[in-house]
């Protein structure tokens, strides 16, 4: 009597389980649906922060393997026509890229980007700012602005990463606000995550089912957020996307160096700190405050760097290739500013070592750091500094470039 009373109740029980388990698969046949030809190289260009938090857009770009992944944050709003985005535009050589990431996309968000997905044999790029490395690492409200739960959630499932490396992640996140008061139950299952001792794995056990909950619903939001903003996007680009076939080849990498320094260097001929005439226009009156302002400031120690090594780890745990970018500042506003060089030169090798450590290849621009219109302003590459990064991308992406190595173009 009591099995058959109990019967509905497990029936009921399991088909909810089962909706729940299958809601991730839904939503992405639901998404592939609107992905028209052109999408994913109009999301791209138009850099669209609610899609950065999302899983969907991004796992279905990895499964076209003539698309980059790449990782960064506010470089990739700087370039022109020399941005990735707009330069292989049309395939002109097998690939293009698909940028993830905007303002405050540090190492630990782009580790969250990297341990959402499948990356096993893919490869990918990733973009390091050096102001990252401040000395207290990324900012609570930095973190809270740019932290995906989904993602959170896809990282403790991901079955490449090591039970160590999950751990590591989840004790990290459970130092942000954002987790701890947004998000209880991921942080319940974080903070208990990996634990041996019985109170901790009972507590998993309680909180399990009901992140799987919160799970589905977040997956729920992303396609929904997901299928809205590509409805937005901009019918004409997106058909531009579609029918571009580009040109037959690029012009050769020193033509386009020659174009890329031309072009800079007009609108960066009133001052001699290599910054645009519009941001040396805006500072000018503030360059008594701006000098030696920055005597005492330093790259390393940072927190940051454990972050860079988690990234790293999710990486290698993955089976993912990935090249990463060193971005140079700009040594002559630095100058200006009073900010040690051996400071500087620190932050260069660390980033080599830790990439000459793993076998991570490399697109090193330090050496870059007093070209004049290299730089748009103390931070960011010009179209000049993004062809040098460009024809490395491109090395890297159709397979002329292995290991830790770099190579770039000669003007």
């Amino acid at each position: 009597m009591l099995i058959k009373r109990l019967a509905p109740f497990g029936i009921a029980l399991f088909l909810f389980s089962a909706s729940i388990l299958a809601t991730g698969p839904a939503t992405e046949w639901y998404v592939h649906q609107w992905l028209k030809p052109g999408v994913i190289e109009t999301a791209s260009e138009n850099a669209i922060p609610s899609l950065f938090q999302g899983t969907l857009l991004q796992g279905l770009a990895l499964q076209n393997s003539s698309i980059l992944p790449m990782y960064g944050s506010s470089e990739f709003g700087h370039g022109g026509r020399y941005n990735p985005t707009k330069l292989f535009t049309g395939e002109p050589t097998g690939w293009m890229p698909y940028l993830v990431g905007h303002a405050g996309s540090e190492d630990i968000i782009q580790a969250l980007y990297a341990s959402a997905q499948d990356l096993k044999g893919k490869k990918i790029a990733l973009s390091l700012s050096a102001q990252w490395f401040g000395g207290s690492g990324i900012a609570q409200n930095t973190f809270g602005a740019n932290f995906s739960a989904l993602q959170a959630y896809n990282m403790l499932a991901n079955p490449s990463l090591t039970d160590q490396t999950k751990k590591v992640f989840a004790q990290r996140l459970i130092q942000f606000n954002e987790v701890k008061q947004g998000y209880p139950i991921l942080a319940g299952m974080l903070r208990y995550y990996g634990q041996t001792d019985l109170k901790s794995r009972l507590l998993e056990a309680v909180y399990w089912p009901m992140g799987k909950i919160e799970l589905a619903a977040l997956e729920i939001q992303d396609a929904t957020k997901t299928v809205n903003v590509l409805n937005a996007l901009p019918p004409k680009e997106v058909a531009q996307n579609a029918n571009s076939i580009g040109p037959k080849a690029l012009p050769s990498w020193s033509l386009q160096i020659q174009k890329a320094n031309a072009d800079v260097k007009k609108n960066e001929n009133n001052n001699p700190y290599g910054v645009s005439n519009q941001y040396y226009n805006q500072n000018e009156k503030k360059l008594p405050t701006i000098k030696n302002s920055s005597v005492k400031s330093y790259f390393y120690p940072s927190p940051e760097y454990k972050d860079l090594d988690l990234l790293m780890q999710v990486l290698k745990d993955e089976g993912a290739e990935p090249i990463f970018m060193i971005q140079p500042v700009n040594g002559r506003w630095y100058d200006l500013m009073g900010f040690p060089k051996e400071q500087r030169q620190k932050y260069y090798d660390e980033i080599r070592q830790r990439c000459n450590e793993n076998g991570f290849a490399l697109a090193d621009m330090s050496n870059h750091e007093y070209d004049l219109y290299f730089m748009d302003d103390p931070s960011h590459p010009s179209e000049k500094g993004w062809l040098y990064f460009d024809e490395v991308l491109n090395n890297f992406k159709t397979g002329q470039l292995h290991g830790p190595q770099n190579v770039e173009l000669t003007p």
